[in-house]
């Protein structure tokens, strides 16, 4: 079974993808606007059941009148542009999602950029810097140019439906963001809060083309805490199963973080170690397939560590060493 009706008026559609997180759960809400949030890959398997999914929820597909992206990573976004040529749905995101789902060729030509300086300060060596442009290369696989109509901000209502009020929730993406209906108090909170899984703070580059990054993780942690004070019934994720324990569940990622963080300072009693060095010993056969995300998790905790001046940071021949 494909779909599943969670509310009166929420369908829940699953979407398989190629990737290694599994299938992506899509939402149907039906309303003043009937809307679908997120779209799944751009694959031929993603589109038929997508549009197998909406007929068995009591629709066309080419009834959706609006769709709304949590995010703009592939397995959200990719199948965008196919549904908005079927449909003429207008598109809405947060504006940071833009440049992505545009394919902002001045943006991407800097994205590469940056996560090449990023790399070579870590110390990953040479070799393994291929991992971008094959990043790169699986975004134009699995998605394909598109266009956002509206922009969404913190904290205003949706439109089209105006009981969903739209949360401003970055770390896992810089344009994360989450819907929240106080009614019945459920929230379609994308990658925010997974049940099984961390949701990896993925290191972005800065949209003003500035050298300095987005701390990711801080991010993440700030805004799992927000989360943590809100009165929600039911957390309708990206992937995976309900939440419907998000307080114990937040806290307890938030306790694991700073596990992590302890593990590294472990790392670092024998000797000074370079990022990469880290990652390896922190993920020691993830980091051969996942480089990107493991690369993240590790630079998300070092930041952790940097900013609480518990760890030393030294430069030379253009790679960051750290010490304790």
């Amino acid at each position: 079974m494909t779909h599943e009706q969670l509310a009166q008026d929420i369908y829940q559609i699953r979407i398989p993808t190629p990737f290694a997180v599994g299938d992506v759960n899509v939402y149907v809400i039906k309303g003043d606007t009937l809307t679908l949030v997120d779209v799944g890959p751009l694959t031929e398997e993603a589109w038929d059941v997508l549009r197998q999914g909406v007929e068995s929820c009591g629709f066309r597909l080419q009834d959706i009148e609006q769709v709304v992206l949590t995010h703009h990573h592939v397995d959200h976004c990719g199948l965008l542009e196919r549904v908005r040529a079927l449909t003429g749905a207008r598109t809405m995101a947060h504006p940071l999602a833009v440049p992505y789902v545009e394919f902002d060729e001045e943006f991407m030509d800097f994205h590469d950029r940056f996560f090449f300086e990023l790399y070579q300060e870590s110390g990953v060596p040479q070799e393994k810097l291929s991992v971008i442009t094959k990043f790169h290369q699986r975004v134009m696989r699995f998605s394909q140019k598109s266009s956002i109509d509206i922009h969404l901000k913190h904290e205003q209502f949706l439109p089209g439906l105006p009981e969903w009020q739209v949360l401003y929730t970055p770390g896992h993406s810089q344009s994360q963001l989450s819907l929240y209906r106080a009614r019945d108090r459920v929230m379609i909170a994308g990658d925010h809060i997974i049940k099984h899984v961390s949701s990896n703070a993925f290191i972005e580059p800065p949209r003003d083309h500035s050298r300095s990054r987005a701390l990711t993780l801080v991010q993440y942690r700030t805004a799992l805490e927000m989360c943590m004070d809100m009165d929600i019934e039911a957390v309708y994720s990206g992937h995976g199963e309900i939440v419907t324990n998000h307080r114990e569940l937040i806290a307890y990622r938030l306790q694991r973080n700073w596990e992590r963080t302890d593990t590294l300072r472990r790392l670092l009693h024998d000797g000074e170690k370079t990022a990469y060095e880290l990652n390896t010993l922190l993920f020691p056969t993830k980091y051969q397939k996942e480089l990107p995300l493991t690369i993240s998790e590790t630079l998300g905790h070092i930041d952790l560590l940097t900013i609480l001046h518990q760890i030393e940071i030294k430069q030379r021949d253009g790679v960051y060493y750290y010490s304790l």
